[in-house]
């Protein structure tokens, strides 16, 4: 069988990840698996944690949740997480042509200009995306440390391992590279818009949500004039580009917005759509779960907080990657590791097996003799051994699925046999004692001891009958 270094990567990738989506009501939980088709979602469940008491609280949380993991059977632990986009300081700019290094400087210092809170205090995560005319831009978003501090503090105490950190808006993006769009992603008490242009994010916001405690605050009007302040600050080719504006995110809240704004967006010039999730469960998937595959995919995620980590065998697949080179390792490797091993391990075999023998030979000597004494007198021995009949009687009332099993058991004088052993449960002992009582040749069975749970101590005596005797 040929073995590539892809399918060696294959071998060792990531086969499964939790995906934890912090919501400002809700912590969604969902396992994705990587199938040949694509990702997975296997068993899901939501918890009362908001992204407040989650920052206030991170452990009493991070224990909540590693108590829903174990009741539900999950023993993943590494997490794809998403955080609020309200958490999220952002700004636009523009991207001069430049290196790596140089841009993530450059990000910084009008990242410096822009927030109100020191580069110190922030983790910063740029997303580009480009004009019409070819020109590039990128949106500029900044998390406080100690909220993301909280995060770890709250995996630290679930016993998880954060795999990708971002601001959940991977779904948002289109893969097929088709035209920009408005996107308002209702959120508890709040809706995240959210502008995706170019192959990327244009801008972000969040404002208050139609649904809640606040409905009956809500006012279409000044919400539809922050739609509209939104619009007006992006470039005007991707302003003229944006023709749709889709909602998403809690079902009901995302309804009633898109009824309460659909005319003031009309008049934008913006056409609605109402996204609704599979199923008819009435939750919106978590926003972790898009972001789980970009994972799968190897792919970073839409605003990336956590710095890429290397594993010590992608350094190792990198260092073989030339295939001459491996082949080269190879045969030396060979050369000097196999006639070594072969000697090594024909020594030991050798060393064993005349240890072994050694150990044996006096035994095996006198088993000999005996053997020969056995034959002499075989015609004065008892065709049937009583021993082995009590044994053979007494294991076929025992169940075959291994509820009841004996620890010890004897045969004294008088043909009276004592038997010890546990049981898993109580109805599985009584089913085993009535089939022996069943039994022709055992009577007077009596039950000495049984005591504890799961697993059951127990002892049993019974008068055998021999099966000649009758």
């Amino acid at each position: 069988m040929k073995l590539t270094l892809a399918d060696l990567k294959k071998r060792f990738q990531v086969r499964s990840v939790l995906a934890l989506s912090i919501e400002s009501g809700r912590l969604a939980v969902s396992l994705v698996r990587q199938e040949a088709d694509g990702p997975r979602v296997g068993r899901s469940f939501a918890l009362p944690i908001g992204a407040d008491a989650l920052v206030a609280d991170p452990e009493k949380a991070g224990q909540q949740l590693a108590s829903h993991l174990d009741t539900a059977g999950l023993r993943e632990r590494r997490a794809v997480v998403c955080i609020p986009a309200s958490w999220a300081l952002i700004a636009a700019t523009e991207v001069p042509s430049l290196g790596v290094e140089d841009l993530r400087g450059y990000l910084e210092l009008r990242a410096e200009r822009e927030f109100p809170i020191p580069i110190a205090d922030l983790r910063l995560s740029h997303c580009a995306y480009a004009l019409p005319d070819g020109s590039q831009r990128a949106t500029v978003a900044g998390v406080p440390v100690k909220r993301m501090v909280a995060v770890e503090r709250f995996l630290a105490a679930a016993g998880c391992r954060a795999a990708s950190v971002s601001l959940g808006l991977d779904g948002c993006v289109p893969r097929d590279g088709s035209a920009a769009a408005l996107h308002f992603v209702a959120n508890g008490t709040h809706v995240d818009l959210v502008i995706a242009a170019g192959g990327g994010i244009a801008a972000v916001r969040t404002l208050p949500g139609a649904g809640g405690a606040r409905a009956a605050a809500f006012d279409a009007e000044t919400f539809s004039r922050e739609v509209r302040i939104t619009l007006g600050r992006l470039p005007e080719a991707v302003r003229q580009q944006v023709h749709e504006a889709r909602f998403g995110g809690t079902p009901a809240t995302a309804e009633e917005l898109c009824i309460q704004i659909r005319q003031q967006l009309r008049r934008m010039g913006l056409a609605s759509r109402l996204e609704r999730p599979e199923g008819e469960s009435g939750e919106h998937p978590g926003a972790a779960i898009d972001a789980a595959g970009q994972f799968f995919r190897q792919s970073p995620s839409v605003f990336e907080f956590l710095a890429p980590q290397v594993s010590r065998w992608q350094t190792v697949f990198r260092q073989f990657d030339d295939r001459r080179r491996r082949w080269i390792v190879m045969a030396a490797v060979a050369a000097v590791v196999l006639p070594v091993l072969i000697y090594f391990i024909r020594s030991r075999l050798e060393s064993s097996l005349n240890s072994e023998w050694k150990a044996m030979a006096g035994n095996v000597a006198e088993l000999e003799a005996l053997q020969g004494r056995i034959r002499q007198f075989r015609p004065w021995f008892e065709p049937g051994p009583q021993v082995l009949q009590v044994i053979e009687s007494l294991t076929a009332a025992f169940p075959e699925g291994g509820e009841v099993w004996a620890k010890s058991v004897q045969y004294n004088e008088g043909h009276k046999v004592t038997c010890a052993g546990f049981a898993k449960n109580q109805p599985a002992l009584m089913s085993m004692l009535e089939r022996l009582r069943a039994r022709p040749d055992v009577s007077d069975v009596q039950v000495q001891q049984v005591r504890g749970e799961n697993p059951l101590q127990f002892s049993f005596t019974y008068k055998w009958a021999p099966r000649d005797g009758k």
